[in-house]
């Protein structure tokens, strides 16, 4: 039995130590040296900017900028944008982690403070999705690499942004217009050339596909 449980998990850890090898050889890491008190400004830094996101768009709610800050386009954006031009691939995932802790503490306690309602089951889950953004934060900074690998890293955020923004095609949302800008947007930015940009377009697509498929949308929005 321990037998049948070990081979598989073997064989998870040595496929994910080759991809971790592939993606580390298209983006590799530059040498830095930062000090204690660069990284802990650069946490509280991001923190701060989580934070007053978080109030803005609570504060907002109701309005076309509410659900902008609703949605998940925005923050999937705003994440990878920050995981991305993160210094390494260990700060993307500690800073993304920082951020959406620090917008989802300052969205709920906007909530709690001034209307005494404080919806604890949401709070759970989107703090449960939180702790798992810095492994969606220290992928994404691969997206900036050459490569295939790197153009999959870049295609995932767009694809999540286009399966939730599409359906301005035929509703005219302006919410949902703004995520597909911003789909768009992650497209020009995150690859590092043109060539990249080719890449990301048949990777995107297919990732779709299965995001579609599988309704992966809708269980993340809860």
């Amino acid at each position: 039995m321990l037998a049948n449980i070990g081979i598989p998990v073997l064989i998870l850890l040595f496929l994910r130590n080759v991809l971790m090898k592939g993606l580390e050889e298209e983006r590799p890491e530059t040498s830095h040296h930062l000090t204690v008190k660069r990284i802990i400004g650069t946490a509280l830094a991001v923190f701060a900017l989580g934070a007053v996101l978080g109030l803005i768009a609570k504060y907002a709610d109701g309005s076309a900028l509410g659900l902008i800050g609703s949605g998940l386009g925005f923050w999937i954006a705003a994440a990878s944008l920050l995981a991305a031009w993160s210094r390494t691939p260990m700060a993307a995932g500690l800073h993304v982690l920082v951020f959406f802790s620090a917008m989802l503490s300052a969205y709920y306690l906007y909530s709690m403070i001034l209307f005494g309602f404080f919806p604890k089951s949401q709070f759970i889950y989107w703090g449960s999705i939180a702790l798992l953004s810095p492994v969606c934060g220290y992928t994404v900074w691969f997206s900036r690499g050459a490569g295939w690998l790197a153009a999959f890293c870049a295609a995932m955020p767009i694809s999540l942004l286009i399966g939730e923004g599409y359906s301005f095609i035929y509703t005219y949302s302006i919410p949902k217009g703004f995520v597909l800008l911003l789909a768009v947007f992650l497209w020009i930015v995150l690859p590092k050339n043109h060539f990249q940009r080719i890449r990301v377009i048949p990777l995107t697509a297919v990732i779709l596909f299965f995001i579609e498929q599988f309704g992966l949308l809708s269980i993340l929005a809860g």
